[in-house]
């Protein structure tokens, strides 16, 4: 196990480029780090940048600092990351000159966003605690024209892109279904609890949200007798955290799902029976992001106090 300290404040999210040569964090203290894996331990990112640095928004006071969100595009050559600056930016993935950036139409900042499996859509969301919020979404390469579908009755805080479509999920506690196509919600699964992530098996036949400590999976199933999209259908919950999960990821090939949480913990569940199958304590404080590299091979995590580190989960 590695483990770094380069972020002065809750690293929201970490993420892998397709070809696994690279891992990014992105922090609320408003830094992008794009780092080598087999170089972590020693500290130097290969490019990094304040990404909101230049910003003024003075119509626009956010709620939290810095960035919420980052994913690398599908080709793995831009990476794209979303901020409480309200805008979603995207950076050359090798050296990290800013290429281009989307400003959200209204409301509050982004906290979330989603590539399309083909790489041609971005959905973007976001909002306030106790406010509707819609769903955004734009065209890749294009990145012009921002569209919106009417999203939630409450702040929208997940993403997750499936071979289907996409899934959302709010403050609201609802899960709503979508098609990237014609923006229409497909299904609607209503929850006991504010979502936390959300994610698509890589072959979609299964998928998974944090609710609380417990991890929920669903079988995803066409309607009978028809070509339909999938839906959600038998549930199992996964059981094991002592506090609440901010965060999962399926394995590259949908065997297991890593999920990390405010226990301070790492676990890897067996997809399809829900046994914990490892559990991993970093003595870091509370857990913030999860992602499994393209390979199987490595586990990235992140800590609410600037930490970012690699896991060698290979069996």
């Amino acid at each position: 196990m590695i483990v770094i300290q380069p972020h002065v404040a809750c690293v929201n999210v970490v993420c892998f480029s397709p070809d696994g040569a690279r891992v990014a964090s992105v922090s609320e203290d408003g830094w992008a780090k794009v780092w080598d894996p087999a170089e972590l331990h020693a500290g130097a990112p290969v490019w990094q940048v304040n990404a909101e640095a230049d910003d003024e928004a003075p119509d626009l006071t956010p709620v939290f600092g810095g960035l919420s969100h980052a994913q690398f595009t599908p080709d793995g050559r831009t990476l794209l990351t979303a901020g409480w600056w309200r805008d979603v930016r995207a950076w050359d993935a090798a050296t990290g000159a800013p290429l281009w950036n989307v400003v959200k139409p209204g409301g509050w900042g982004v906290g979330t966003l989603v590539v399309s499996h083909d790489g041609t859509q971005v959905a973007f969301a976001g909002g306030q605690l106790g406010e509707a919020e819609r769903v955004y979404l734009f065209d890749l390469p294009a990145h012009g024209a921002v569209r919106s579908v009417r999203g939630h009755a409450d702040a929208c805080g997940a993403l997750a892109a499936g071979p289907d479509g996409f899934a959302s999920g709010g403050a609201d506690k609802h899960v709503k279904f979508w098609s990237w196509t014609s923006g229409r919600c497909y299904h609607d699964l209503a929850l006991r609890g504010i979502v936390r992530g959300l994610e698509f098996s890589p072959d979609g036949t299964k998928f998974a949200a944090a609710g609380g400590a417990v991890v929920m999976v669903w079988e995803m199933v066409r309607p009978a007798g028809t070509r339909g999209r999938r839906r959600p259908g038998p549930l199992r919950q996964f059981r094991g955290h002592g506090a609440q999960i901010q965060s999962l990821d399926f394995s590259p090939d949908g065997s297991t799902i890593a999920s990390a949480a405010h226990d301070g913990t790492v676990r890897i569940w067996d997809a399809a029976s829900g046994a914990e199958r490892r559990a991993f304590a970093p003595k870091i404080g509370p857990l913030h992001h999860v992602a499994f590299s393209p390979d199987g091979l490595t586990l990235a995590f992140t800590s609410e106090k600037g930490h970012v580190g690699l896991l060698d989960v290979g069996d």
